[in-house]
């Protein structure tokens, strides 16, 4: 399709945005679902999600099963398909067929001289997508093959499914997978999160070899899960990497997953550092505490012990992160 037609279609979907609430302007964004640009059908689908519109749901299913009949001419990049199953995902779409097809699709096409399946992250959220609806046993299942995809967009969603599932059956998987590793340091990450979702605490001792692992991102995606988990007892097992860490750039990373702690003894640690002492960990510190939240006591309390310091430069590091908070 012409580049300035489909600019048009699309500009046409953004004057829609705003009348998301208007019938009118909900049909008419279903009605692009038919369209002939996989990227009209993308946007057209994204603004069904915004709109949280369930009407549209046997117009995403046309949708899916249209541009699956010759994808790489009616779907390049599998952009189409990938959001209308994000759209239906959202809509909490009961179809377990589709997502039993799609979770199994392919889309392979040529890429700089080399090849890429497309239909990857397709894959990973038709896993997400099956937890609603399909036994545990046969989520389960399709997640390990999809563990060991060549791809790893449809690894790291098998990771999310077993995760979402949340059933303990789900774990070994995901101790198996990361003792079996990954050359994505995000897949890692994510198997990280999804364990201690299911786990919890009880994932602790499974995961601190992690965290003084050889490959340093290795060790920040596992801290970063620690963090974002907020459970009992992360704060000691992240204290502990950090004072563990030689690489600088690990440090600041590691301070950050602290800061997202958001509790008390996190908050006073990192206040802590802020010394002149060591102006590069001072520096790192205050940019963790911007994640506890921008009170205004706490923004006091930081502005003060940067004073206290007396450097330029960790003055203007405060003022970036902090000003206009």
């Amino acid at each position: 399709m012409n580049d300035d037609i489909v600019g048009n279609q699309l500009r046409q979907l953004r004057l829609l945005e705003d009348r998301l609430d208007q019938p009118e302007a909900r049909r008419e964004v279903r009605a692009a679902l038919g369209n002939a640009s996989n990227q009209v059908v993308k946007r057209a689908a994204e603004l069904i999600v915004d709109a949280n519109d369930r009407d549209a749901i046997e117009s995403l299913v046309k949708a899916y099963w249209r541009l699956k009949r010759n994808p790489l001419k009616k779907d390049p990049g599998c952009l189409g398909k990938t959001a209308v199953i994000k759209a239906l995902a959202h809509l909490e779409f009961a179809d377990i067929d589709l997502f039993r097809d799609g979770i199994a699709f392919e889309q392979i096409e040529p890429l700089y001289g080399g090849e890429v399946d497309a239909a990857a992250e397709l894959r990973g959220l038709c896993a997400i997508g099956l937890t609603h609806f399909a036994p545990t046993a046969e989520v389960l299942n399709r997640c390990a093959v999809l563990l060991v995809d060549p791809w790893p967009a449809a690894r790291y969603g098998a990771v999310q499914a077993i995760g979402v599932l949340g059933v303990l059956e789900g774990a070994p998987l995901l101790r198996l997978k990361l003792l079996v590793g990954d050359d994505e340091a995000d897949v890692m990450g994510e198997c990280c999160s999804s364990l201690l979702k299911i786990e919890k605490t009880d994932a602790y001792d499974f995961l601190q070899p992690f965290l003084l692992d050889g490959d340093a991102d290795i060790c920040v995606q596992t801290a970063l899960a620690i963090g974002e988990s907020q459970l009992s007892g992360a704060f000691e097992r992240l204290r502990t990497a950090w004072g563990r860490r030689p690489e600088l750039a690990a440090r600041e990373s590691i301070l950050l997953c602290i800061g997202l702690l958001r509790s008390t003894e996190s908050q006073s640690f990192l206040l802590s550092l802020i010394h002149p002492r060591d102006l590069r960990t001072a520096s790192d510190a205050v940019k963790a505490l911007r994640l506890h939240g921008a009170t205004e006591d706490l923004r006091q309390r930081v502005e003060e012990a940067v004073q206290q310091v007396d450097s330029e430069p960790l003055l203007r590091v405060f003022r970036e992160e902090w000003n206009g908070q």
